[in-house]
């Protein structure tokens, strides 16, 4: 199945079959949710961008909004041509199997999820050199993302703004091992090329990052015309949000990006089937753990802790081990509240259940 349109948005074989497995008949159009509103979708068929929504019943089943469509996914359509006429929306039939699913959990609570985006390649993370730089902040995007299986880049934008910029880069490397770094400046045009390059054509790459850090201006450096509007930063280096909406755009090289609205709360999504209550972005420090003298060592004050002796000896800093001891207790919270709010849940779907008024012959029907 070639569809010549979609192919630019990442349509492959794989996704072919997907779709004759869900549908053999072929009686849906498949596109990609190119935008999320409210209660509808935009979407993107072979035949051009069309007004999709999901139906009454996807919203009545679905144990969260995980089960529903969002940006970046593949769906079937019913009814894509009356739309693309203006006879109404089109209807989602059936979503796709994702390959990722980036997630977080929503502002102030504790046990429900927010989906962002699917099928990702890979997530940049942009701080300004300016006073947004922060490590503990750029941890817990890196944890966001590597939680949902998604590579990560982290671009440090707006370089202009400080003399020794390479300096910048050398202590996010230290404090981020093994994770690319990108210098960029929109105003010099430095960096530009080497973000190119990284994202090539039909890859879905996700800009993650707080208000202020340039993720619209990158966007507009991109895009064949300005879709996204910008705002200068306030004088407290603060930024102010410029995007409203999840949206994926098309680059002029051919390459696909989600734009994202600035996140100020940040909290990572503890998957059901996770056993082990850790963090996973911590890979030196998990290293260095495998030489603790007690498995369950809590990197405190333990005698033979492996990771305290890397402090001492300046080769893990400090702020970094106290960052991983923060997230590790904020996820073992967050794993707890999840797992307790799911068990209340199925007790009072039990209850309501046993206790829902019989009407006769129906209900065993």
């Amino acid at each position: 199945m070639t569809i010549p349109n979609l192919d630019a948005l990442g349509w492959d074989g794989e996704w072919a079959a997907a779709a004759k497995l869900l549908d053999p008949d072929s009686t849906t159009v498949p596109a990609r949710i190119t935008a999320e509103h409210r209660i509808s979708y935009q979407a993107t068929t072979a035949a051009g961008s069309v007004w999709c929504e999901a139906t009454g019943k996807a919203f009545h089943i679905a144990a969260d909004k995980r089960a529903l469509p969002h940006v970046g996914d593949w769906v079937l359509l019913e009814r894509s041509s009356e739309a693309a006429a203006g006879a109404g929306n089109a209807v989602i039939r059936e979503i796709l199997p994702r390959r990722n699913l980036l997630v977080r959990r929503a502002a102030g609570e504790a046990s429900v999820p927010q989906p962002m985006a699917a099928n990702i390649d890979l997530g940049l993370v942009l701080t300004s050199a300016n006073s947004e730089l922060s490590a503990p902040r750029l941890d817990r995007y890196l944890e966001l993302l590597k939680s949902s299986g998604i590579p990560a880049a982290i671009v440090l934008s707006k370089i202009d703004l400080v003399e020794q910029p390479l300096e910048l880069v050398a202590q996010i490397m230290t404090t981020t091992p093994d994770v690319l770094v990108i210098p960029l400046s929109l105003v010099t045009v430095t960096g530009l090329d080497d973000l190119r390059s990284l994202v090539r054509p039909r890859m879905t790459a996700v800009l993650l990052g707080s208000s202020g850090v340039g993720k619209s201006t990158l966007l507009n450096a991109l895009l064949p015309e300005a879709v996204q509007v910008t705002l200068e930063i306030r004088d407290d280096d603060r930024g102010r949000h410029a995007t409203t909406r999840r949206e994926l755009f098309v680059a002029s090289d051919g390459s696909l990006w989600i734009d994202m609205p600035g996140m100020r709360e940040l909290g990572r999504w503890a998957n059901e089937e996770e056993e082990e209550e850790e963090v996973d972005s911590f890979d030196d420090i998990k290293a260095l753990a495998e030489n603790c003298k007690f498995r369950d060592c809590f990197h405190i004050a333990e005698p033979g802790c492996a990771v305290l002796e890397a402090v001492v000896k300046g080769e893990l800093d400090i702020d970094r081990l106290a960052n991983f001891q923060k997230l590790s207790v904020e996820h073992t919270v967050a794993v707890t509240d999840q797992k307790t709010a799911r068990r209340i849940a199925e007790t009072q779907k039990a209850k309501a259940k046993k206790y829902a008024p019989r009407t006769g012959k129906g209900d065993d029907d």
